[in-house]
């Protein structure tokens, strides 16, 4: 092989990694975002939305704080493509759904949070992450 032609190969080899490196990079942790598993947070709200989409889904809904005014908290949870081997589906979740949320809170104090369990007013429990998992919350 020449050397032009190894120059080439190699200029077309790193052009190749700058583009693709990144998508090894795009998954972040959530360690820097929100509290640890022994900050959790129960409170009981109305769902607003339920976001069905990637790279991660989100559960939106309604609850009052301590002075009784109205607060929108929002929930991370996993892909679509994991979110639906742990049996979920883009229907999991109706607006106007009475339900008790247990999660961990962002460090900012916004509300945001990772969800950790969803128990309905029927008793279904469609989100539980801590079952079988000796406390720890997946990715």
């Amino acid at each position: 092989m020449t050397i032009q032609r190894a120059s080439v190969v190699a200029m077309f080899a790193l052009a190749g990694f700058a583009i693709l490196g990144g998508v090894g990079l795009a998954h972040h942790s959530r360690a820097g975002v929100y509290e640890t598993n022994d900050k959790m947070i129960t409170m009981k709200g109305t769902v607003v939305d339920w976001k069905w989409r990637n790279p991660h889904t989100f559960l939106v809904w309604q609850t009052k704080d301590a002075n009784g005014k109205a607060v929108e908290w929002t929930g991370e949870l996993s892909s679509i493509t994991t979110m639906i081997a742990e049996g979920m589906s883009r229907n999991s979740f109706k607006p106007g759904e009475e339900v008790t949320i247990t999660a961990v809170p962002a460090k900012s104090g916004s509300p945001q949070s990772l969800l950790v369990k969803v128990v309905t007013t029927d008793g279904r429990v469609p989100i539980d992450r801590l079952k079988g998992r000796n406390g720890e919350i997946p990715d």
